[in-house]
Order: structure tokens, then sequence, then C-alpha cells
């Protein structure tokens, strides 16, 4: 009961910021498809962009563990995955960060489209390399529209209180971060699931993949983007 009432509470306030949902939905892939393209017209910058991201994707001393010592436990990849992209992917680089200055949400979502387009364009590899990356993007950057929504929606809402028919500005933070939460309902099930999706077929199917392929799968896109709002992305 206690998690349909939850469901409900969260569909109303996604019903009731469905333009920014849109928004947001149609910046990561208006940029996914916008980095994809310029990667394959070989535009110069670009293509030295991406050698420099992908060297420094395998780098990430936050990406090790799931090639290192969670490499063998399925169950300990997934919670990694999940955790580090709630936290650091979603809440830190999208809703505190939109709290403080609301056009940064859609600054992180434009870097993060475009830039794991370019990543991931011209990967050779198995069938199953689109299917773990596409399924990947549509749920953890569906998670990132909802979390970039409500820091948008903090920030917006403490610069123009009268968003939340409130008095003051600390009203508005309240009823903002009320709506925030219930936000998190979508945020917290779309990574889950993105966690399973991408670890579990990464975890049974890397090894059909091209080498290649399975090292930039490897670099979880909210993770990537998510350490410092400007680091590379892919999945």
């Amino acid at each position: 009961m206690e998690l349909a009432r939850a469901y409900r509470e969260s569909l109303e306030v996604a019903r009731r910021m469905r333009n920014l949902l849109i928004f947001f939905a149609a910046a990561h892939v208006i940029f996914l498809v916008f980095g994809e393209w310029t990667v394959a017209r070989e535009f110069p910058y670009v293509m030295d962009l991406r050698e420099d991201q992908l060297k420094e994707l395998r780098e990430m001393a936050f990406l090790k563990p799931l090639s290192g010592p969670l490499a063998g436990n399925l169950p300990l990849k997934i919670a990694y995955t999940f955790f580090f992209n709630l936290v650091v992917g979603a809440f830190l680089s999208t809703t505190v960060v939109g709290g403080l200055f609301f056009f940064m949400p859609y600054v992180i979502a434009v870097w993060r489209g475009f830039i794991v387009g370019v990543l991931f364009h011209g990967i050779d590899g198995s069938p199953a390399v689109p299917v773990i990356f596409y399924g990947t993007f549509l749920l953890e950057f569906g998670a990132y529209t909802f979390s970039s929504v409500a820091g948008t929606d903090i920030g917006l809402s403490i610069l123009m209180p009268s968003r939340k028919g409130a008095d003051t500005r600390v009203e508005a933070f309240r009823r903002a971060w009320r709506d925030a939460k219930r936000l998190y309902f979508f945020v917290i099930l779309f990574l889950a699931l993105g966690a399973v999706w991408e670890m579990g077929l990464l975890h049974y199917l890397a090894p059909l993949t091209d080498p290649a392929a399975a090292s930039v799968m490897e670099g979880s896109p909210g993770a990537a983007v998510g350490a410092t709002g400007a680091a590379p992305a892919a999945s």
C-alpha cells in the first residue's frame, strides 16, 4: 500500500512537471544523435576528443572495481553501479547542482548526451552491443531526466517562490524539495533497472562483444559523466 501511494504521488508530480521532463529527455536524445553524427562525419576536433576521452575512460579509478575486485561478482557490480549512479550521477551532479544553479542540469544533459554519442558511435561488436547500450541509455538517462528536473525545479523555486505558490523562498524550497523526493521514486527505479540491465548483460555477453566495445561499455553512462559533470560517459 505504501509503495502504491508513493507511486501515485510521484506520478502526480511528474505530470505537473511534464514540460520539464520532455525538455530534458529531448536534450539527452538530441545531443546523443548529434554526437554520433559528428563522429560519422569525422570532424577532426571530435575525433581527437573521442580518442582522448576513450583513453581517460580506461584510467578512471572509480571504474576499475568493475573490471578488478568486483569482476566476478555480479550482485556487487550491480550494487556498485546503482549506488554510484544514484549518488554521483544523479543526486550530486544534477539535483544538488540544479538547486544551486538552475541552468546547470541542462548543460550537463547536453554534454552527457553528446559525449556518449561520440564515444559509442563506430564501436564494432556483436549485435549484443547496441542492445546493451541503448537499453542502458534509456533507463539511466531516463533517471537523469527526473533528477535534472528535480534540481532545476528547486533552483527555479528559490529564485521565484511564486512558482510553488509560496510567499517565501524557504517555503518554496521546502515544497520543491518535497516534489524532488517524490520524483526520486522514478530515479531509483530506473537506475536499479539500468544497473541490472547493463551489468547483467555485460557479465554474460561481454565475451561475445568486440574488446574495444566492451571496454567502452564498462564505463557506465552516469558514472563517468556524473563524477565531474564534464568527464566522459559511455554505456
